[in-house]
C-alpha cells in the first residue's frame, strides 16, 4: 500500500477550519476570557496595512459630584467633557511550515488530518499565548521604568531569599491592589511552572471540578491558574526573579487580518534522493493588543513585531488610567 501523503488528505476549507478550532480550544487565554476577539479591530485590519489606530472614549470621571439644582435662573451648569484617546495596534503576519519528516507518525494514524490539525492548532495557540505574555512583559518594563503603578516587586537577590520576598497570598493581594477598587475583577493568574510547583507542594493550589464533577482547572485564591514557562525568569547573581501576572477578562483584544492562503501543501519530489517530501505551510495574521495601550513601534525592525520586540519598554505607552489596565504583575523569588 502506498504511504499517505499530505495531498491525499488536504482539503483547504476543512484543514483551515480544523486548525482554527484546535487553536482556539488549546488557547487558555481565549478560554478564560483574557483574550477576546474584537470585531472592530478585525474589520480595520481587513482593509490593509499593518498599523492601525483605535479611538475610544475615556471612562467618565467619577471623582466629582453631580450638580445640585436650584431656582436661580442665572446659574447654569457646566458640562464635563467626555475625553477621547486612541490605542495603536500592530499586525503580526506570521508563517510556519512542517514537513512529513516531522509529522510522519501522524500520517500513519487512522485519522491523520485530525492528528496534524490538532498539533498545528496547538502550536499556534502557544504562539498567541507567548505574544500575550511578551506584551505584558513589555508593559511591565515600561511601567517599572516610569511609575510602577501596576507592578509590585518583592524580589531580592540575596543568596537565601527571605519569606517576605517569596510569593505569598499577602503579596498577591498587594499586587492586585495596585488596581484599587478594580482589584476584585482579576480572575486569572499566570505563573511559571516553578512557581506553580512550589505553591502546589504547599497545598495552596485548588482543583475546580466542572459541572460533571471532572477536575477541570487549577485555581489559586479563586483565580484560574495558567502555567506557562514563557513567563519571564531573570537571572540574578544569587537568586532568579520570577514574574506572576494577574488578568481581568477582556484584558487583551484579539483581531484577525486577512490571509489569502492560510495553508497550502508543497510536494518536493526530488527530496530524499527521489523519495519525495511533503510540506504543509500555515499562515496567520494576528492582532493581540492589551486594552489601554498604544504600541509605538519605536524599536521594530521589520513589518511585524517579534516576541523580543514586544518585550521592549520603548514600544509601549499607556493611554488610560492605571485602574482601567486589565492586568497586574508581581516580581518575586521562589
Amino acid at each position: 500500500m502506498a504511504p499517505t501523503t499530505l495531498t491525499d488528505i488536504y482539503n483547504p476549507l476543512v484543514f483551515n477550519a480544523a486548525v482554527d478550532e484546535a487553536a482556539v480550544e488549546s488557547n487558555v487565554f481565549i478560554n478564560s476570557g483574557v483574550l477576546v476577539e474584537n470585531p472592530t479591530i478585525s474589520a480595520m485590519a481587513s482593509v490593509g496595512g499593518n498599523i492601525g489606530e483605535l479611538p475610544f472614549h475615556s471612562p467618565l470621571d467619577t471623582d466629582g459630584e453631580p450638580d445640585y439644582t436650584n431656582d436661580d435662573p442665572d446659574e447654569s451648569s457646566v458640562p464635563d467633557s467626555i475625553g477621547t484617546a486612541k490605542m495603536v495596534y500592530r499586525l503580526a503576519s506570521m508563517h510556519k511550515s512542517w514537513s512529513t519528516m516531522t509529522l510522519a507518525r501522524e500520517l500513519a494514524l487512522m485519522d491523520p488530518l485530525t492528528a496534524i490539525t490538532n498539533k498545528i492548532g496547538g502550536w499556534w495557540a502557544t504562539q498567541r499565548q507567548k505574544r500575550v505574555i511578551a506584551s505584558a512583559d513589555g508593559i511591565i518594563a515600561s511601567d517599572v521604568a516610569d511609575t510602577s503603578e501596576l507592578t509590585l516587586s518583592i524580589y531580592s537577590d540575596a543568596a537565601a531569599p527571605a519569606a517576605s520576598t517569596i510569593i505569598s497570598a499577602s503579596a498577591v493581594l498587594d499586587a492586585m491592589q495596585t488596581a484599587g477598587d478594580k482589584a476584585t475583577m482579576f480572575g486569572v493568574v499566570a505563573m511559571h511552572s516553578v512557581t506553580y510547583n512550589n505553591l502546589n507542594k504547599q497545598n495552596l493550589i485548588d482543583f475546580i471540578p466542572n459541572s460533571q464533577g471532572v477536575i477541570n482547572f487549577p485555581s489559586y485564591l479563586n483565580m484560574m491558574v495558567v502555567v506557562d514557562d514563557s513567563l519571564t525568569v531573570t537571572a540574578g547573581t544569587n537568586s532568579a526573579q520570577y514574574t506572576t501576572l494577574f488578568f481581568r477578562q477582556g484584558a487583551f483584544d484579539y483581531g484577525k487580518g486577512v490571509v489569502l492562503l492560510p495553508s497550502e501543501p508543497d510536494r518536493i519530489p526530488g527530496a530524499g534522493n527521489g523519495g519525495g517530501q511533503d510540506v504543509i505551510h500555515t499562515r496567520a495574521s494576528d492582532i493581540i493588543h492589551p486594552y489601554g495601550y498604544a504600541f509605538t513601534s519605536d524599536t521594530v525592525a521589520d513589518q511585524s513585531a517579534t516576541i523580543a520586540e514586544l518585550k521592549l519598554a520603548a514600544n509601549w505607552t499607556r493611554v488610560v488610567s492605571r485602574k482601567n489596565v486589565g492586568f497586574a504583575a508581581l516580581l518575586h523569588n521562589n
